[in-house]
């Protein structure tokens, strides 16, 4: 169940819709896992697993720096110093975009987002039809269709809105599922399991393991499947399985807002401890 009006309100005062976001998301790691971040949000899901459940994860930053936590604040680059302190071996982006990446060696990467379809392709390049005169240019792809196209797993951070969660990208920076179905390997070629879930700050979504389609998999208890659908871009469709995510414990909001996000400069918390 969800829940409504004046319990859904306090619910919202108390927590930032992103802070569930980066909750769900970092279960996807363990032990075993190296996990390839970039900044940002895109960086808290391993951060927080190393923090809790995985203690022996592999953090690997897009610049070269293996095996490190961020130290004081988080990081605004991926050579930011803090990252680099207390690194187990510092190398370089060839090596992890190259060597690691594309030989299927990445278990596991955190992207960003500026819009994902319905087959989980991915624009962080531009907003508006015209590539020489856009409405507005984004971050680029970075690292991030290297990581698309050979990581085994790719899940991504976001928030969620009708122009985000579209129909139809801007343009395509990083490959999904290309056309659906089995499209990515049998079509194009790559070489990775592309992504795996969508993680926004109201739902979690999953693709569809036959047409590749992402569909609604999990809400979080202060929304509904209804204001999921009407925020997003396309016909979503609800996964036979979607469940209602728990609520974060006082450990993962205290590790976000102590030592991952204390500033709340990626999930915003700070506005609403005002």
């Amino acid at each position: 169940m969800t829940l409504q009006g004046d319990n859904q309100k306090q619910l919202l005062k108390k927590y930032a819709p992103m802070e569930f976001a980066v909750c769900a998301s970092y279960k996807y790691c363990n032990d075993a896992t190296n996990v390839v971040v970039g900044i940002g949000l895109s960086l808290m899901p391993a951060q927080m697993a190393k923090l809790t459940i995985a203690p022996n994860l592999t953090i690997i930053y897009e610049g070269g720096s293996i095996g490190s936590t961020a130290v004081g604040r988080a990081p605004w680059g991926i050579d930011d110093t803090v990252i680099q302190v207390n690194a187990e071996c510092n190398s370089d982006l060839v090596t992890v975009l190259g060597c690691l990446t594309q030989s299927g060696r990445v278990d596991l990467t955190y992207l960003g987002a500026a819009q994902i379809d319905r087959y989980a392709n991915i624009n962080t390049t531009l907003y508006g039809k015209d590539y020489t005169r856009p409405a507005a240019r984004v971050s680029g792809s970075g690292g991030g269709h290297d990581l698309a196209v050979g990581a085994r797993r790719v899940a991504v951070i976001m928030s969620h809105g009708v122009d985000r969660i579209c129909d139809k990208l801007d343009y395509c920076t990083s490959p999904g599922f290309c056309e659906g179905g089995n499209s990515r390997w049998e079509r194009w070629g790559l070489s990775g399991g592309g992504p795996v879930a969508i993680f926004t700050n109201l739902a979690v979504l999953k693709p569809n393991p036959v047409s590749r389609e992402l569909e609604i998999s999990e809400i979080y208890p202060f929304t509904t499947i209804a204001e999921v659908k009407e925020k997003t871009g396309f016909d979503i469709q609800v996964a036979h399985d979607c469940k209602v995510s728990p609520i974060p414990t006082d450990a993962e909001i205290k590790a976000i807002r102590e030592v991952l996000d204390a500033g709340g400069d990626f999930t915003g918390w700070t506005k609403i401890a005002q």
